[in-house]
């Protein structure tokens, strides 16, 4: 397909501004140039003079890997042996290799060697994906002059200090450099910065005038500079520097800089100077190490290990006191008490006479052969679990997303288990909650409400309601079908016949019809780009909302065609004969859009010869501003922008005034005066001056756009709610906009009573105004107090039959303060008690700020979910952080835990993957501990039952394989694919995800409920095989048990037990699971065929030598007995869970017996059953369902008023 050419206007833009690209910086810093701190120098052109002159400048690679080669080694080693358990076990291995050990050394290090190299394995797995993404980023190629105005294609990798690089249209900024000219004649570029801030709005650099003719590769032959600039730092907002051209100094400020990670748009090529290489970047400076994060669940088994190894201790030290005071008891009056010991003969174990070093070399035996109480293949098995459970989830196809062919990616797998115990989310709004496209879908026009269209918050309700309004809505959706047999435009969904199609001039305001949309169409900043094959206009604007009021003007007749620097061409089609003609606007003057002043406006003379200032703006400001005689529409208008946010979308007043030639003179004059002042109130005088001509202003009407929420997002955070997860908003945008998006999404509902702190107060500006900072600081803190105390007090104790909820939004200003140490305590306290919080106009460090006193006052797990650069911080500071991989921009993904592409994805991440893995590891751990616990106890019982004599209970090879073979796989199985409910059960019951929140299965009852399981079958286990096989003939010839096949018995019993408990703990049984925990089982019994049968001297098979073959198989007693003892040990667990299931269920298990009697997926059921289970303090006050139970409850309230 031939590729289509484009022709963009060639403007000299900075015509068009008054604020923006004028301030040029503070001569004050510029004179700190050479001091510490701002001690760079740059030789441009020439890098390898850097060199010369001594600059050690790094390359411009970048590295994001833990190891290398040569470290790979000594610290993975490290990283192994900082858990005390592996070194625990590290200290046995090397104890085994001396005559106290009651194991050969083999058997006791092959097992520590196999965990440990599998985990290193793993472990540089996961370091070289991240050296194949850095290699990836390092060798991306960019241009570079290489002299005599030769640019050569390079690698990123490769670029120093002092290079001229020239990059193109939609590619990154390899490395922070100082523009020097684009193919814009005034120097002009379009930067996106979403990799740094988040912001998908376009920003505006330009060249010093001095560079602005280095527009071909040519001129760059003989270019020297020297520029002297600041050190690097990460502060993304500020830049100090000074360049030196042909003996002339010309100060720097950020806008001449453009920083690595960010994107050139809408410009075809710049030329710029690199100033910071790799990790002096700017976005480098920024980018912290990802910090080790551990999930709660392993940081208490590390408690438990604690306990087990205290435990050990304690029991082994009183084996050991007791074998002291027997030894010395061992040789009294000449007698021998235990000759088997030979008492007699021994050189110091044994030795009466020296007793109490006897005891100390039998605690150092029993610490060894106790150490099967911890469950060596604990992390490993854990860590395989995760890895396998991450595969799972990588591979849901219904978290794929088809459109930008993403699947979910779990970057970590160590935090799975704490996606099913979040108990709040902090996300941002742009690219997370929203899709950050702004399509025009209604508007006011001289009090009447136009656009039939309906909203994601209006058909989201309505899907809720009942039967009529769902029939209403169909209806609706029938009549927008028809009319969609025309292609979709971005940017526009409006529907009304009345004046779509040319139908406004049968209007009866068709004037002020005509006058607004004449307005949308020149009162814009966007850049017309013309396509030269089909002749069809598209537009490139800084913010979305720009883009969706021009196209709407074009779709409605009124199209922004071309744009000079004095004119605006507006095409107009006739409605009447169907005939487009041109009208020129003469461009006077542009009034553009800051945060402060909430409005723009443009000043044009019409081809009549009128001079009309435009304006569009935030309601708050725009009423103030009417003149007497522009209101006659005011109280409609304010219905309908209320109706219009109450849908979720985002308003903006449009007014307009004509004005004379001599109050315009006189502005003017007022206005060039105040735009070329050099002094330090020039900001201000320019403001003065224009808010001097916005005033007494002519109402039109308002338009509301939809800022397009992703798909699924109300629904999600409904069942996020219903789940019992707060969800916070942390937004840099302003107040008006995180409300309207709060409505959009649920978070805010009507009736919800909004507890506001701003510090944009009469009494809070004066003080700014007098400019004292102390006093400023003072009243503001103060302030922030006095508002934080009100809210908590119109908040009333918890009342379970209240339906009042109440929402919390504090701006960023207030946030500074509200974070401050005497105060964030108090505004924690109110945010908690609130059903829904936003935080507006905050810092990426603000967001971390806020994330770090969640997770550490509450100590819940937090989940921070973001898209930017600018929640890197918030999501590396939350328990786990999600990162949206959106359409650009990849910093949030490689900063996250999991990366989605969707919000929707996060409720059936959390709901489903979430309460799954949580569950299976939570039980997983508490069977290791009790199968240990199970083994380890019988090892004790057995010394006891020898006087503590150090000898094992088992051969050396079955203490060994315990944990590694004999009963790994079925536990690994358990943690891989067991399922309390199914995932649809999971999604219709969101009540259940409570249980991970409230750690229900992990707590410290139930894990020494499992212990105690463990001691009682050990307990039964010992004592009825030892009974069954002490006195009596156990074979036919009338031989009785020896060690060798006691042990075999028991350890028989103990496979059998720990097995069938695990298939007792099954909620969901696949074939692999049959496979694992009986295949187990087998194993066991052709290991005793095969290592019996080895007989090489008695070095292997030692006590194991043909014990099963002769002694144990033909024996009656030895089946009987294995049957007997699995039966005595299980049938007690049985009892219990049966009890537990019938009296004292679960919600869980009242979700197993409605599926097995076959009503769980009866929505009235459901309903019943979530209902009875949510306590108070769990009602939904936010989502779609709260709304529509608001709603129910106020019109009950109505009836019963009326009745």
């Amino acid at each position: 397909m031939a590729r289509r050419s484009r022709r963009l206007e060639k403007l000299k833009l900075s015509a068009l501004y008054s604020f923006a690209l004028c301030h040029r910086g503070s001569s004050e810093d510029h004179s700190r140039i050479g001091t510490t701190g701002f001690s760079r120098v740059v030789y441009v052109n020439e890098p390898d003079r850097l060199e010369e002159e001594g600059f050690r400048y790094p390359l411009n690679a970048v590295s994001t890997t833990k190891y290398s080669l040569v470290t790979f080694l000594p610290k993975s080693l490290f990283e192994q042996f900082r858990r005390v358990a592996n070194f625990y076990f590290l200290v046995s291995g090397i104890l085994a290799v001396t005559p106290l050990a009651p194991y050969t050394a083999v058997s006791a290090l092959v097992p520590l060697c196999i965990v440990i190299v599998a985990t290193m394995a793993k472990e540089g797995l996961e370091d070289w994906r991240r050296k194949q993404q850095d290699h990836e980023l390092n060798n991306r190629i960019v241009k570079v002059h290489r002299g005599n105005g030769n640019f050569e294609e390079t690698k990123w990798k490769d670029i120093k200090v002092g290079d001229v690089i020239k990059v193109e249209k939609d590619n990154f900024f390899p490395a922070d450099m100082i523009l020097l000219s684009s193919n814009y004649p005034d120097g002009i570029c379009y930067v996106e910065t979403m990799n740094l801030d988040g912001e998908t709005n376009l920003k505006i650099r330009q060249a010093l005038e001095v560079t602005l003719d280095l527009q071909e590769d040519a001129k760059f032959r003989n270019v020297r500079q020297t520029i002297k600039c600041e050190d690097p730092n990460a502060n993304l907002y500020s830049f100090v520097g000074t360049m030196e051209w042909k003996g002339r100094q010309y100060p720097l400020s950020p806008q001449q800089l453009l920083l690595r990670d960010s994107k050139l748009r809408n410009t075809d090529y710049i030329y710029g100077a690199v100033i910071f290489t790799g990790h002096d970047t700017k976005a480098m400076q920024n980018a912290t190490d990802p910090p080790s994060k551990r999930s709660k669940i392993e940081k208490k088994m590390d408690k438990i290990i604690y306990l087990l190894m205290s435990s050990l201790l304690i029991i082994a030290l009183l084996g050991s006191v007791l074998f002291g005071i027997w030894t010395k008891e061992d040789l009294r009056d000449g007698e021998l008490k235990r000759w088997y010991l030979r008492p007699d003969a021994t050189s110091i174990y044994y030795d009466p006479k020296r007793a109490a070093l006897a005891s100390f070399f039998h605690l150092l035996t029993a610490l060894m052969l106790y150490s099967y109480f911890i469950p060596i293949s604990l992390y490993i098995s854990i860590e395989m679990v995760k890895l396998l459970q991450a595969l799972f989830i990588n591979q849901d196809i219904e978290m794929y997303h088809e459109e930008s062919d993403k699947p979910t990616h779990a970057r970590t797998s160590n935090l799975n288990e704490e996606l099913g115990m979040v108990d709040t989310i902090l996300s941002d709004k742009t690219g997370t909650l929203t899709c950050n496209m702004m399509e025009f879908i209604k508007c006011s026009i001289g009090g009447t409400a136009y656009g039939q269209g309906v909203t994601e918050v209006e058909r989201a309700m309505a899907m809720r309601k009942g039967t009529q309004l769902d029939a209403g809505i169909e209806n609706g959706d029938q009549k927008e079908k028809k009319s969609e047999d025309s292609p979709h435009v971005k940017g526009f969904n409006f529907k009304d016949p009345r004046i779509m199609d040319g139908n406004w001039i049968h209007e009866p305001n068709r004037d002020m019809i005509r006058d607004f949309f004449r307005l949308l169409a020149i009162c814009h900043t966007c850049i017309p780009e013309i396509d030269d094959e089909t002749g069809n206009v598209s537009y490139e604007a800084e913010s979305p909302d720009e883009a969706a009021f021009v196209i709407a003007a074009r779709e409605l007749g009124f199209e922004f065609y071309k744009r000079s620097q004095t004119s605006i061409v507006i095409r107009e089609r006739d409605p009447v004969g169907n005939v487009v003609e041109s009208r020129k606007y003469e461009l006077l003057n542009m009034l553009e859009f800051s945060s402060s002043r909430k409005r723009m406006s443009v000043i044009v003379k019409e081809p009549e010869g009128r001079i009309l200032l435009l304006s569009k703006g935030a309601d708050s400001v725009m009423f103030k501003r009417l003149a007497p005689t522009g209101r006659k529409f005011e109280e409609e208008t304010r219905k309908h922008i209320n109706e219009y946010a109450d849908s979720g979308l985002r308003t903006l007043v449009l007014a307009y005034r004509v004005l004379d030639e001599k109050e315009y003179r006189e502005f003017n004059e007022k206005f060039n005066a105040a735009k070329t002042s050099v002094s330090a109130d020039r900001d201000e005088k320019i403001e003065a001056a224009a808010d001097s001509i916005e005033r007494d202003l002519f109402l039109l009407g308002a338009t509301a756009v939809e800022d397009k929420l992703q798909k699924g997002v109300p629904e999600c955070i409904d069942k996020l709610a219903q789940a019992g997860i707060k969800i916070w908003v942390l937004t840099g945008d302003k107040m008006e906009t995180a409300i309207n998006i709060g409505f959009a999404c649920s978070l805010l509902r009507q009736g919800m009573t909004q507890i506001i702190i701003t510090l944009e107060q009469p009494d809070i500006l004066a003080l700014e105004k007098n400019g004292d900072k102390q006093a400023i600081a003072k009243g503001s803190k103060q302030k922030v107090m006095d508002q934080i105390e009100d809210g908590i007090k119109q908040i009333p104790p918890l009342d379970p039959l209240s339906s009042e909820s109440f929402a919390l939004i504090i701006d960023g200003k207030s946030l500074t303060y509200a974070l401050e140490d005497d105060v964030k305590f108090k505004f924690l306290d109110l945010a908690i008690k609130c059903a829904s919080v936003i935080c507006c106009r905050s810092s990426p460090k603000q967001k971390a700020l806020v994330t770090r006193l969640v997770k550490q006052v509450t100590h819940k797990v937090t989940l921070a979910i973001g898209d930017g650069a600018n929640d890197v911080g918030m999501l590396q500071e939350a328990d786990i952080g999600i990162g949206i991989s959106g359409e650009e921009g990849m910093q949030a993904v490689m900063a996250s835990d999991v990366a989605i592409a969707q919000f929707r994805f996060l409720e059936r991440l959390l709901l489903v993957h979430g309460h799954w893995c949580y569950r299976r590891i939570s039980v997983m751990i508490c069977y290791f501990f009790y199968k240990n616990v199970t083994f380890g106890v019988t090892i004790f019982l057995y010394e006891a039952f020898a006087s503590f004599s150090g000898k094992p209970a088992y051969n050396d090879w079955f203490l060994s394989l315990y944990n590694v073979i004999f009963t790994s796989l079925p536990v690994i199985a358990l943690g891989v694919f067991d399922q309390d409910v199914s995932a649809r059960l999971c999604l219709q019951y969101p009540e259940l995800y409570q249980e991970g929140v409230q750690n229900i299965l992990f707590s410290w009852r139930r894990i020494l409920g499992w212990m105690f399981n463990g001691v009682m079958n050990a307990i039964l286990i010992f004592f009825f095989c030892t009974t069954a096989f002490e006195d009596q003939a156990f074979r036919q010839n009338g031989q009785v048990a020896g060690l060798d096949a006691l042990g075999v018995v028991m350890y028989t019993c103990v496979v059998w037990v720990v097995n069938c408990q695990m298939a007792l703990s099954v909620n969901y049984f696949t074939i692999i699971q049959h496979i694992f925990i009986w295949g187990s089982i087998a194993v066991w019994y052709l290991f005793l065929l095969a290592y019996g049968a080895i007989d090489l001297l008695g070095q292997y098979s030692n006590t194991a030598y043909m014990v099963f073959v002769e002694q144990l198989a033909p024996a009656l007693l030895y089946w009987l007995v294995t049957l007997f003892v699995v039966l005595a040990t299980l049938i007690p667990y049985f009892s219990y869970a049966a009890v537990q299931i019938r009296f004292f269920p679960m919600f869980h298990n009242k979700i197993q017996w409605k599926r097995y009697l076959g009503k769980a997926e009866d929505p009235e059921v459901a309903r019943q059953l979530s209902s009875r289970h949510r306590t108070s303090s769990q009602q939904r006050m936010v989502g779609i369902s709260a709304r529509r139970d608001g709603k129910t409850m106020q019109i009950t309230r109505e009836i019963d008023l009326e009745v």
